[in-house]
């Protein structure tokens, strides 16, 4: 008897243990607006962040948020099971790499350069034998590099800052709101600018195609949801 209910408990325990879902592992960078933090990343907000975090709750699916560089958080989307990725851009060359679960943000990507040459370039193929500074992995070097420009690729924005304002890159390209934010933090407005923009994009919330259809299917549900209800226009109107 003392072992039939010992094997009893112990199907019981295995059997909730099994229902339980993996937790799943969001990973974002430091990209204000869209994804910031003031504690090392141990809370992550902004206006991507708090959409995604509003999608999980409602979707009761246990998940921990990851803040690191973007190249590290892509790959680990890409090639982990379990993993999903916002803000990404959703690019021909990226399409099959992920299950896209929706639109979290909207941006627009931008050539940074001397206010020197505000008004006096406007468009890529003024830029076409120029040096332009990328952050790796970012789509705007993507889109860039399509144009036949020469970009040189970097794993910090604040080191292409640097080689730009010391003329050894002639532009850099980014994220209009978030090049903005850096140019204003290191207190170079008066030295670059935001030159123009050459398209803007959707930022998605995107999962390895192993993230389970389910999952899927319910963070749709509840991005519909935000959307519907005007959670998400609250969340854009914050930051």
């Amino acid at each position: 008897m003392v072992l039939q209910i010992l094997v009893g408990m112990t199907f019981a325990v295995s059997s909730h243990a099994q229902s339980q879902p993996a937790a799943l592992l969001i990973t974002t960078e430091n990209a204000s607006p869209l994804s910031m933090s003031n504690d090392g990343g141990k809370t992550i907000y902004g206006r991507a962040a708090d959409k995604v975090h509003e999608i999980l709750r409602r979707s009761r699916i246990p998940y921990r948020m990851e803040m690191t560089s973007w190249n590290r958080a892509f790959e680990l989307a890409r090639t982990a099971d379990n993993t999903c990725v916002f803000s990404a851009a959703r690019t021909t060359l990226r399409e099959s790499q992920f299950t896209w679960v929706g639109t979290v943000a909207r941006g627009d990507w931008a050539i940074i350069g001397s206010t020197d040459l505000i008004g006096k370039v406007s468009k890529l193929e003024q830029i076409k034998s120029a040096q332009v500074g990328v952050y790796i992995g970012d789509a705007a070097g993507e889109i860039v590099a399509e144009h036949g420009i020469h970009t040189v690729v970097s794993y910090d924005d604040e080191i292409t800052i640097k080689n730009l304002l010391l003329g050894r890159l002639d532009f850099w390209a980014s994220e209009s709101e978030e090049a903005k934010t850096l140019i204003s933090k290191n207190k170079l407005n008066d030295k670059l600018a935001v030159l123009f923009t050459f398209g803007s994009s959707d930022f998605y919330l995107a999962c390895n195609p192993a993230v389970g259809a389910d999952l899927i299917s319910k963070m749709r549900d509840k991005l519909r949801e935000i959307n519907d209800d005007g959670t998400a226009a609250g969340i854009d109107a914050k930051y």
